[in-house]
This record gives C-alpha cells, structure tokens and sequence, in this order.
C-alpha cells in the first residue's frame, strides 16, 4: 500500500515537472515579440526604468523632465519589483519580461498550493485537482498574451491567491493564527493598489469575513487586525501615486470611467451582448455556469462552501459587471477567466458524481480535463494572439533602429509610449494622450517651432493630422503602424 502510494506520488511529480516545463517554454519563448510590445507597458516600463535611473516614479515628457503621472493604472506593487530587477538585470524589454515570467510562474505555485489545500483529502483529491487546474492554466493562451507583458494583471492575481491561502490558514485554527491574519490583510491590500480592478475585491473580502464571524471562526477583534494590515498598503499607495495638487474628484472619475464614456447604457448592453459571440467568452461563461452550478447543489444540500471560495466567486461577479462598463475589451475579463478556472476541475467533478450517481467520476473529468488542455495547447502554440506574434520582429526592427540613431538628434514621440521605451539616450521629448488624459500638450509647440529631427507617432495620428500638428514634417519611413517623420527640406 505504501509503495503505491509513494509511486503515486512519484507520477504526480513528474506530471508537475513536465507542466512546469512547459510552463517556462511557452513563457519564454519569443519572450521580447510575442505578444508585441504595446502602449500600457510602455508607461510601466518607462515609470519602472526612470525609477531605477533615479530620475524619479514618472514618465520622461522632455530632457530633464520626469513627471509623475498620477492616473497611471498600476501601483507600486509592479513598479517597484520592475525597478529592483532594473537594478539588478538592466534595463530593456526581455529584462522586464523575465521578470513577468517570475510572476507567471509564482502564481501557477500558489494556485496550486491553494487548489490542494482547499481541497485536500485523504484521498489527495487536492493533488488531482490541483494538476487538473496547472494543466489548464499552462495551455491557456491569455495567461501568456496578458502574463507575458509588462501589465498588472498576473502580480494582482498572485497577491489575491497568496490572500486567499493566508485567509485559508486564519479559517483552519492553525497556530500562529495572527501572523496569518496579518499576511491575509498586507497581501489583500497589496493586491487591491496593483490595479484599480481589485478594487472589487474589497466588498468580496467584507463578505468572506462575515460569513467567518458568523460561523465562529473569526472574531471582531481579528477581522479589525486585518482590516488594519489591509489599509497600510493602501494608505502607501496613497501616498506615493497621488500628489498634494491632485484632485481627488477628477481621479475618481478617471478610475469609475476611464475611457470617458457618455451613453453607458448603450455599452453595457453592447459588451453583454458580446460575451455570447466570441469562442473565448463563451467558454469563459461554460466554465462559470459549472462553477455556479456546484455551488448551487452544494448550498442547497446544506454542504461548507469555503469562505475562500465565495470571496473568489463574488470577486469575478463584480469584476464582470465591471467589464461591461469597459471599452468592452476581453484583457478586463482575464482575472475572471484564471480564478474560474481555479475551481473548475473540482466544480465539474462534484456534478459529474452529483448527476452521474457514480462514486468515481474523476475519469470522465480527466477526459474532459484533457481534451480542453489539448485544445488549449494547440491555441497556444498555433492559432491565438500570442502564436500570430511568434513570427513577429517589432522589437528587433526599433532595437536596430535606434541603434543607428545619432544622441544629437532630437525626436519627439507623438503617444506612442511603447516605443520610447527603446531610445538609448534623453534627448527626446513625448506627448501622451491616453483615455481620458491630455499629458504634455505644452511640448506641442515643439513641433510647431520645428524643434524636434524626427517625430514617431501612429500613422492613423500623422494622416489626421498632418495638414496642422506635423505641418513642418513629412514622413521619411512606416513601419507596422508607425510613421517616422522627419524635418521638411524647405
């Protein structure tokens, strides 16, 4: 018996190696291309490497004028560890995406950590489902098409998980009760300043305690500790992302309506009818239904829902209403989709024995289980939008570019951040103009006096404009959607 036991495990160890194997290929490969470099992580990385440099936390917006950008979208918990690795491994873009990986990587260990504890048995169900979930997780093209670039959304999620498995332990009675209740807060409040997004994750929390204090397993004595823990981050972010001459009226508005939508209703109605016409969403929405499911069987039978579980469930609740008053791009949703996943082997196991009326039903779940990793895998390397950048060379082609670039030429880049970030020197000034922001319009009149060598800009921006913002330039080069423009010989 032991020695099937011990050879069991073994089997699981290896499965888990090979996952996590393939979890650093697909990471890594084509690290600095795919999926392309783009405009939010250029404001990251550009934050992170003038933070590194000691020119300040903000945005170059000319030659000795690092600004701090109050309405940046991810807080110090990403900006800070990006600055450190500067520090360490350089500056560029393979620098800032290794450490991307670092997260991707963190979050598959504590996802799985959390999956066995949540449903740990003697039975070790907690192991199957938590290779179930990795495997998922590894051949799930968004985790590398958002993970993989520099964005909040993977350091967020792996806070909220090391969250959750702190609050797990607060919930078990285990010693040290307090230490835990204090990780559980510092590591909430961590995960709530990375992105304004998890922002919903406080009602979630709130919810998750009660539902504690009223089964007995947290006083209000604890639930204040950690309410205190939880604010100190937050008290931080304060601090640091916000200045004594913003107003807290208008950085409100920009975080409730970023994108500065005037008929809401119009697009709430839009975005839900589109979550019933794309293969992604509709999947996601499948993998909802069978977690909802579960959880409905199992409240009705009187059966533990772990608080873990319902604070995670209320979480993608809310971060789906949200996304419905978005621009309506599916990236809002990948947080949703990676915590659904979290409990989707164990969801669809608890119905398969439900319906089925069959003791063992994890075959058929492993059935399933594999044909979607299967699927997945092929998206992943084949046909997603991180496989159609594989072939991809937008990184290498400005390397080059700047590389031949003379230090003494000024260049101006028109809102095009994500290329900024690959300029050897400091000799260049940017106008930003992000949704619902205006930043560095008074370098305008640099173009206007025809003080910049070059301009980098969109080309959809140069051909609406050219008959009067870049009157004094003409384009000398495109390349993928950007026009490089240079002085007129006049």
């Amino acid at each position: 018996m032991d020695e099937a036991i011990y050879n069991h495990r073994f089997v699981n160890l290896i499965i888990l190696i090979v996952l996590f194997a393939l979890a650093i290929f697909f990471s890594t490969y084509k690290l600095a291309e795919s999926p392309p470099v783009w405009y939010d992580e250029g404001w990251y990385i550009q934050t992170s490497a003038n933070l590194a440099a000691g020119y300040g936390d903000g945005i170059q917006l000319a030659p000795g004028d690092v600004r701090h950008i109050s309405i940046l979208t991810v807080g110090y918990p990403l900006i800070y560890p990006l600055a450190a690795w500067f520090n360490i491994f350089g500056t560029g873009v393979i620098s800032a995406r290794s450490l991307m990986v670092v997260f991707i990587l963190a979050l598959l260990i504590a996802i799985y950590s959390l999956v066995r504890r949540i449903w740990w048995s003697g039975a070790d169900r907690g192991t199957m489902f938590g290779i179930f979930v990795v495997a998922l997780l590894v051949t799930f093209p968004p985790l590398y098409g958002n993970g993989k670039s520099v964005l909040g959304e993977v350091p967020g999620l792996l806070y909220m998980v090391i969250f959750l498995l702190c609050f797990s332990m607060v919930r078990s009675g285990i010693p040290r009760k307090y230490l835990w209740i204090i990780l559980a807060g510092l590591f909430a409040g961590i995960c709530i300043v990375t992105k304004p997004l998890f922002l919903v994750l406080i009602p979630a929390i709130a919810i998750g305690v009660l539902i504690e204090w009223r089964r007995g397993t947290m006083t209000v004595k604890e639930s204040l500790i950690m309410a205190v823990a939880g604010v100190l981050p937050i008290a931080v972010w304060f601090l640091e992302q916000f200045q004594a001459f913003d107003s807290p009226r208008q950085i409100l508005a920009y975080y409730a309506n970023p994108y500065q939508i005037d008929n809401l209703t119009s697009v709430i109605a839009g975005n839900f009818v589109r979550l019933f016409s794309d293969p992604s969403t509709l999947y996601l929405l499948a993998v909802m239904a069978v977690w909802f499911v579960a959880l409905i069987i199992r409240w009705k039978k009187r059966e533990m829902i772990q608080s873990e579980e319902i604070i995670a469930f209320i979480f993608t609740l809310l971060i789906s209403a949200a996304f419905l008053r978005t621009a309506g791009w599916f990236r809002y949703l990948f947080p949703v989709q990676i915590v659904s996943l979290i409990f989707f082997p164990a969801s669809l196991s608890y119905i398969g024995r439900i319906f089925t009326r069959v003791k063992h039903s994890n075959h058929a779940v492993s059935i399933v289980i594999g044909l979607l990793v299967i699927l997945g895998g092929y998206q992943v390397m084949f046909n997603s939008w991180v496989a159609n950048a594989y072939s991809n060379d937008k990184t290498e082609f400005w390397q080059k570019y700047f590389v031949d670039t003379d230090p003494e030429e000024t260049v101006f880049f028109y809102d095009a951040p994500e290329v900024a970030i690959f300029i050897p020197h400091r000799n260049y000034y940017q106008y930003l103009a992000p949704a619902g922001g205006d930043i560095g319009s008074e370098n305008l009149r640099v173009l206007v006096g025809s003080l910049a060598d070059k301009v980098i800009l969109e080309t959809d921006a140069y051909v609406g404009g050219q008959k009067t913002t870049f009157s004094m330039y003409e384009e000398q080069e495109r390349a993928y959607k950007y026009s490089i423009l240079k002085l007129r010989n006049e």
